[in-house]
């Protein structure tokens, strides 16, 4: 490699004459600010101002992930609901539906698994259902698994078939 360096520099450098080779280091010494300027300054000046941009930002991101690790956390060691055997499943659909009002509704209530049943109502207001669906869930642990909606001719009344099933099976 140094053999074909002084090569280069015999070839190239050497056999100028004194003056190209002064021309050539004033040149040189007059463009080396200029190309420091362009090559590191300028580019990370503009770098600088991207990041004082975006550290604020990913400050709050990584505050938001320590909330909601805590919250993972937090959740993590909550106990598990108790898994409802069919009968107390059942039971306990009934119940719900009587404080609502929605008992009379139910057209058909049957037991599929250990832990699931499945109910339709022929005829049922919508948001009745979803304020009855969020009640379930909240204070029995009991969420619909799936769900058909059919819209009936009257206003907000919809024919809804479900299978609901107990949250220990989450």
């Amino acid at each position: 490699m140094k053999a074909g360096w002084l090569k280069f520099k015999k070839n190239n450098w050497d056999a100028r004459s004194l003056q190209e080779r002064t021309v050539l280091k004033y040149t040189a010494w007059a463009l080396l600010p200029v190309l420091v300027y362009f090559v590191l300054w300028q580019p990370a000046h503009i770098e600088v101002n991207k990041l004082q941009a975006a550290v604020p930002v990913m400050s709050m991101q990584v505050e938001r992930l320590r909330s909601q690790s805590s919250e993972v956390e937090m959740l993590r060691h909550r106990p598990k609901p108790a898994l409802l055997d069919a009968v107390a499943l059942k039971s306990a659909v009934e119940d719900s539906a009587a404080r609502h009002g929605l008992r009379e509704a139910i057209s058909t209530l049957d037991l599929q698994q250990p832990n699931a049943a499945r109910i339709s109502f022929a005829s049922v207001s919508f948001e009745q259902w979803l304020r009855w669906l969020r009640a379930l869930q909240q204070e029995q642990h009991i969420r619909a698994d799936s769900t058909s909606v059919v819209m009936l001719p009257q206003a907000g009344m919809v024919k809804i078939s479900a299978t609901l099933i107990n949250g220990g099976a989450q």
